[in-house]
């Protein structure tokens, strides 16, 4: 068995075939998965997991020692979890691609994932994402006003980076003057004009301590990768109500969810009404293969799909949901309210189904349930 940290050349050879080939495929994220007789080697292409190798349970060790060498982990320590990044560059790429890994010590191993963090310079503008006409002008709207707060809500791996990057070159394409800065964790892509920093949650510089410190640097505009906690909502809603915009995500399912989430941090009901101009929830929906119509080929590696597109509800903060929350109203109360006015998810869903971006069953094995009669999203 070779030393700890020692490599062979073609072990380093077959890593990097591995990931040159996810990249060029525009995978997500790569899994590495020891097991009883081989490491399964997975690649999350569109939102779901394809297998793409197996590789004999012999050469684990040292793939996960690659991969912790490139990611500059201790490759000495199997007993605990390990997180890192690199820049990987190669030939055959068309650019660098910014790569996060993760170990985590297993019965049988260790196992490995890594993040591709594609850059999304090919979204240029909200009609790229997906939204209908109506959210686009929603989402237009909140992001030209002076303050305010605008929430977009979802599960990780809806969208809501790129929904909030598109809003943030919108913005500093509109008024060039503004400062705008983003706080993520981590930097998911390199935007000209940004201000970006990566902040450390477990660290001295976290989302908190960086928020109060740039609140005193003329920032306009602040771009907050995601609402995690109580604390960090109080200091997002202040700096809404003290005269900067704040785009923010939160781990929610829908808009009346993130109402009743802000609620139950603590955040009295007449700093929320007075703050938040936008709720929005995403999904994000495989589209079918223009190549092939759905049938498979190697243009969408045989899955029928190729490339996502987002389905949203857009909701602005008007004077019946500012009631709704001083009255402290239920979740189910506030979704019926919301729903009676705003197509829901599924509703705007199968708009893609008519439009032939989508299909059926892609929705319920997003959204789980697709409504017989849906309310019809604005084209």
């Amino acid at each position: 068995m070779s030393a700890p940290g020692t490599i062979h050349g073609d072990m380093v050879k077959l890593v990097d075939d591995l990931l040159v080939k996810v990249i060029n495929q525009r995978a997500s994220d790569v899994h590495f998965e020891p097991g009883d007789e081989f490491m399964l080697v997975r690649q999350r292409l569109d939102g779901v997991l394809h297998t793409i190798d197996r590789l004999p349970r012999g050469m684990s060790e040292n793939v996960i020692a690659r991969l912790k060498v490139l990611g500059e982990l201790l490759t000495y320590r199997v007993d605990i979890p390990q997180e890192g990044s690199f820049i990987f560059n190669d030939e055959r790429l068309l650019s660098p691609v910014d790569l996060r890994v993760a170990t985590f010590p297993t019965i049988r191993g260790e196992r490995a994932v890594v993040r591709l963090l594609h850059q999304v310079s090919s979204i240029a503008k909200l009609e790229d994402l997906g939204f209908n006409n109506k959210d686009i002008g929603t989402l237009t709207k909140a992001a030209s006003r002076p303050h305010g707060l605008i929430l977009i809500t979802g599960p990780a791996g809806s969208g809501k980076s790129t929904t909030l990057y598109t809003l943030a070159r919108q913005i500093l394409s509109a008024t060039a003057g503004r400062s705008v800065v983003s706080l993520e964790d981590p930097v998911e892509s390199r935007i000209n004009g940004l201000v970006q920093i990566q902040i450390q949650p477990h660290g001295e510089l976290n989302y908190v301590r960086a928020m109060r410190s740039l609140l005193r640097q003329d920032v306009q505009v602040l771009l907050v990768g995601e609402i995690r906690d109580a604390e960090t909502a109080h200091i997002v809603i202040e700096a809404a109500l003290t005269g900067h915009l704040i785009l923010s995500t939160m781990h929610s399912g829908d808009p009346a969810e993130t109402l009743a989430r802000l609620l139950e941090m603590g955040i009295p009901p007449y700093q929320i009404v007075s703050a938040l101009t936008l709720v929005g929830a995403q999904r994000l929906l495989r589209t079918v293969c223009t190549q092939c119509g759905g049938s498979g080929c190697a243009s969408c590696q045989n899955t029928g799909f190729s490339g996502r597109t987002a389905c949203g509800q857009m909701v602005p903060v008007g004077d019946d949901i500012r009631q709704a929350v001083l009255r402290h109203s239920t979740t189910s109360q506030m979704r019926e309210l919301i729903n009676r006015n705003y197509s829901d998810l599924t509703a705007d869903a199968r708009r893609l189904v008519g439009l032939d971006k989508t299909t059926t069953d892609e929705i319920k094995r997003v959204l789980g349930h697709v409504d017989t009669k849906p309310k019809t999203a604005d084209p």
